[in-house]
């Protein structure tokens, strides 16, 4: 064979590789066109006028009631009923209601705009931008006069509705629904009696993790390797960031938000336990009965109360504990836009490219 002949020339295999790397590291980190479905509503917003007057009737009217949580139809909707009092000035106190309709066990009081508990600018902020918020007229609630409000995606499908009381502008109830269009998570509030004087005096109370981080301290901590995202994805925004210290070790709690749902990302320096295991097996949903999106790496998301999943991992020598009021598709998602669990860093993802264009 010649020296001219091309099949005795140095294989470039490995040249070809590594473009194919940089290719797949270069699709795996670049920003890809949002689906059909994952993009902000148009519309009017009229409803946003009703759902403002609900937040403000938190802080003006007293009254108490029972809440009733209902969660995902497909699971049989469990419900939990809450006993709640409203009073401007104190904040908002609830108890467990017990089967013969008392309230059971301990009352716990969260101060007057302590946390993100109810509709507040921040939470309807990120609703307005997210969805188209209507005005869909007058209807009746357990005999009292209301309007609902629907929040619609951009597909016109219905992302949320919202029912407030007519006279008093109290929210009476909310319902969040998947993308198939079945109940995730629902509130109503029943038997409600207008006035003060219901405040419980054996309330145990609390408030947020005093210190708030700025947008300065996140990012100074970024600069240490803690990951804080802004966003988590295109419509889970940060509405709120603490921080407090645990056995010496900080703790950071983030807040994201649609203005529907609501997920909190806890993240600490350290390592899971043996008693820990990733993804903590202690509920009743896992992600082949309705989460999806998780990789596999995170196994599983479950369920504990109602409507609300959680998972548990560590990576690059964090823990992450996800809790998310939220579908179960959203939640998942969420969850994935973390940093994977042990062994799926950068090289990991790239192998999983390699893996999806048939590489390896």
């Amino acid at each position: 064979m010649s020296a001219e002949d091309p099949s005795s020339a140095p294989r470039p295999a490995p040249v070809t590789q590594l473009l194919v790397v940089l290719l797949c590291a270069v699709l795996l980190t670049a920003a890809t066109p949002p689906d059909a479905d994952e993009v902000s509503a148009d519309g009017g917003d009229d409803g946003m006028a009703v759902l403002r007057a609900a937040a403000a009737a938190d802080d003006t009217v007293a009254y108490t009631g029972v809440r009733e949580l209902r969660g995902p139809e497909e699971l049989g909707g469990e419900t939990v009923r809450i006993r709640v009092v409203n009073q401007p000035g104190e904040g908002l106190a609830l108890a467990p209601v017990a089967e013969d309709g008392t309230a059971g066990g301990y009352t716990f009081a969260v101060g007057d705009s302590s946390a993100l508990v109810a509709l507040d600018e921040r939470l309807l902020a990120m609703l307005e931008d997210t969805y188209e918020v209507a005005d869909h007229g007058p209807t009746e609630v357990d005999g009292r006069a209301a309007r609902v409000v629907m929040a619609l995606r951009a597909d016109g499908t219905v992302a949320g509705r919202f029912w407030v009381d007519e006279e008093s502008g109290v929210l009476l109830g909310r319902t969040v629904y998947e993308d198939s269009g079945r109940a995730a998570l629902s509130t109503r509030l029943s038997g409600i009696e207008f006035g003060g004087g219901h405040w419980p005096s054996d309330a145990v109370g609390g408030e947020p993790w005093g210190d708030a981080l700025t947008a300065d301290e996140r990012e100074e901590l970024r600069g240490k390797g803690w990951v804080l995202p802004e966003h988590l994805t295109w419509d889970l925004r940060l509405v709120d960031a603490r921080s407090t210290e645990h056995g010496r070790r900080r703790v950071v709690h983030l807040v994201y938000s649609d203005g529907l749902s609501q997920v909190s990302v806890f993240a600490q320096r350290g390592k899971l336990g043996t008693e820990h295991p990733t993804s903590l097996h202690n509920g009743y949903v896992g992600t082949g009965e309705g989460g999806r999106g998780v990789t596999p790496q995170h196994d599983t998301i479950f369920g504990g109360e109602v409507g609300q999943y959680q998972s548990m991992w560590q990576a690059d020598g964090f823990v992450y504990t996800v809790l998310a009021d939220a579908p179960a598709g959203l939640a998942s998602s969420a969850v994935s836009a973390l940093p994977g669990p042990e062994g799926s860093g950068f090289w990991a993802r790239v192998q999983r490219g390699l893996s999806r264009l048939g590489f390896v």
